[in-house]
């Protein structure tokens, strides 16, 4: 059986042991949700990436080659998950970076039986004792060093309709363990702002464009525990389950029920809508 994984070009599922990423989590990843054989805000995940490598100190990606190998691994099934990971590559012990890295890149491809669900879900949401550190440098990319949201998300056992709240040092609340949060206060959208902390998520970065398209208020914003609590409405974003309504706040086990969902439904119809535009989009390239 062929492999779903393409390491550096070819089908393989191991890498050398002394690779930076596996040694150092020295390295940037992305999840791109696969939608009628579209790698969905494709565009917007490879920018992502070249921040990263750029912050980092990576050579620049080749978009061609890894349009390509997407395309390989996603050709004959409609639906699933592509993870793209790259790495500084194999190096010497020790912390200091290779002057000339040749990067690892992987690409890998989790195929599913559905597409994205239109109607919409639900989640309820507990704040996780482990806190996010602040760090600017790493502010907005996805690298490889992810235990503060491992641990946060063995808080919640495997509850796949539990998200867990995450704030950082200073009690500011930056993200869910796995997504971006907004909030709806009297008709004002906020989600947190994230120079210190956090991941600048695609679909984020989608609707706050959007918002502003259709002068939807939208403010990014420092938000408290306590704005939660006061909020209109909730709903958390990511790629792969991309719009997705909070029922109920759990803080510390005072709880907080939400009612409303005019603002998570215009999100999530916002998002498919625009996933419909880029599958129609690519059949007419074809």
């Amino acid at each position: 059986m062929k492999s779903n994984t393409l390491i550096n070009g070819e089908y393989e599922q191991f890498i050398n042991s002394l690779d930076r990423g596996f040694q150092y989590g020295d390295g940037l990843f992305e999840t791109i949700l696969v939608e009628s054989n579209t790698a969905c805000f494709l565009k917007e995940h490879i920018q992502r990436l070249q921040k990263g490598c750029e912050v980092l100190g990576l050579p620049p990606v080749n978009v061609g080659i890894i349009e390509r190998e997407i395309s390989q691994l996603i050709s004959t099934t409609r639906y699933g998950v592509i993870k793209l990971i790259l790495s500084r590559g194999v190096g010497e012990r020790g912390f200091t970076p290779p002057t000339k890295p040749i990067l690892t890149r992987v690409v890998s491809f989790v195929a599913a039986e559905v597409g994205v669900n239109e109607s919409l879900s639900s989640v309820d949401l507990t704040l996780c004792h482990t806190r996010l550190s602040r760090q600017p440098l790493l502010a907005g990319i996805k690298h490889l060093n992810q235990l503060e949201r491992v641990l946060a998300r063995g808080e919640l056992g495997d509850n796949k309709q539990l998200e867990g709240l995450m704030v950082d040092e200073n009690g500011l609340v930056i993200e869910g363990t796995m997504s971006n949060i907004f909030i709806v206060n009297k008709g004002v959208l906020m989600t947190p702002e994230l120079s210190q902390s956090g991941v600048l998520g695609v679909i984020r970065e989608y609707l706050i464009r959007q918002a502003r398209q259709e002068d939807i208020d939208c403010q990014i914003t420092e938000l408290t525990l306590d704005d939660l609590k006061n909020a209109d409405e909730i709903f958390m974003t990511n790629s792969l389950m991309p719009v997705r309504r909070v029922k109920q706040l759990n803080i510390d086990g005072a709880f907080f029920t939400k009612n409303n969902d005019q603002y998570t439904s215009w999100a999530l119809n916002s998002v498919y809508q625009d996933i419909q535009r880029q599958v129609n989009l690519k059949g007419l390239q074809h």
